[in-house]
């Protein structure tokens, strides 16, 4: 009768030790610069709530139902998305190479520990760069359609004609990254609560940004937003990577005196970037898109934050010389208390 081999997890010293470091290619995750809340299911509800109040001359008497407090709740079922990265190794294909040296005596043996901890310890960190990219860069095919049926416009409580074309171009993925889900959502908080167009504030008049310009282009950023995100002192931009390249070539060019707009402190990975005091963090977001707001406002929810560092390898079923690999993850991502967002390309 045939045997069946169902796999297991490996716990290999080496790799466990490499998958502590699965995000250093992720700084979402590494530095925990957004919310990341774990221990979601799908269709789990996300809360947010409002209070209003007034204030009224003295009322010595009974207190009755007057109105002049308002407590405002909402809540929001977001579904998470489950993916995985997964594939088959052949593993005798590795014979007549350098790994074959490392592979136990007997034909059938033909795993290579050398192969194992110096090639498969490299999928850990490139999944975490690909979840870098997706988290901040992409939308699925269905966000895609209904960006692309909204009515442009340039003010206030639209969105743009080129957010519509960035987002047409952006890689189509399995969950929305924090760009479009500023730009479309069903939260129930929204001043029209329901699926449609984000309560984002926008940035109106904007230019192409480069090292001449790009002082600018963060002060309307900067001018355009809430003044109680500003005054919490938690508030954060959240830029592109080629902002980091844009912002030194311009202080180079005005010279030390001058760089009253750009703060560099540090060097190399403990190098941080300041603009009139907000910390600015840099991201794979598309080119035409930056955030102002306060980091617990964008939201990556997942079921278990283990799972983002577990890969199984296994040994093939019936006999096959091969090895299957596999992470398997639930993730969605989610923004809150829109009216505090500031979105520069929205």
């Amino acid at each position: 009768m045939p045997i069946n081999f169902t796999g297991s997890t490996r716990n290999q010293s080496e790799l466990e030790e490499i998958q502590s470091e699965l995000y250093q290619d992720s700084k979402t995750f590494r530095e925990a610069v957004i919310d990341i809340q774990e221990g979601h299911k799908s269709g789990t509800d996300v809360y947010e709530s409002k209070v209003e109040v007034a204030m009224t001359a003295l009322n010595t008497g009974q207190v009755t139902a007057t109105g002049n407090i308002d407590l405002n709740f909402s809540n929001t079922p977001v579904s998470l998305v489950a993916f995985n990265y997964e594939d088959i190794i052949d593993d005798n294909s590795l014979k007549g190479t350098r790994f074959e040296k490392s592979m136990k005596a007997g034909a059938f043996n033909t795993v290579s520990d050398e192969f194992d901890k110096k090639v498969l310890i490299d999928i850990t960190p490139a999944i975490g760069a690909d979840l870098e990219n997706k988290i901040w860069n992409g939308a699925t095919t269905a966000t895609k359609a209904a960006i692309a049926a909204l009515t442009p416009g340039a003010g206030q409580g639209s969105i743009t004609a080129a957010a519509q074309t960035a987002v047409a171009a952006m890689p189509t993925t399995l969950f929305d990254s924090l760009v479009v889900r500023t730009l479309y959502n069903a939260s129930q908080a929204k001043t029209t609560p329901g699926a449609g167009l984000g309560d984002y504030v926008k940035v109106l008049s904007i230019a192409t940004v480069t090292s001449a310009t790009i002082a600018a282009e963060y002060g309307k950023l900067y001018a355009t937003a809430n003044s109680k995100v500003i005054e919490s002192g938690e508030a954060r931009i959240f830029a592109p990577l080629g902002d980091r390249q844009l912002i030194k070539v311009a202080n180079n060019a005005v010279g030390a005196a001058q760089q009253v707009n750009f703060l560099v402190e540090g060097t190399g990975v403990n190098e941080k970037i300041y603009y009139n005091g907000i910390e600015v963090n840099f991201h794979p977001l598309g080119a035409n898109f930056r955030i102002l707001t306060m980091p617990k406002y964008l939201k990556v929810l997942m079921d278990l934050r283990g799972d983002l560092s577990t890969l199984q390898i296994g040994q093939v079923a019936n006999g096959a010389m091969q090895r299957y690999i596999k992470n398997t993850q639930a993730m969605s991502t989610w923004v809150t208390n829109q009216r505090y967002i500031t979105l520069y390309g929205g």
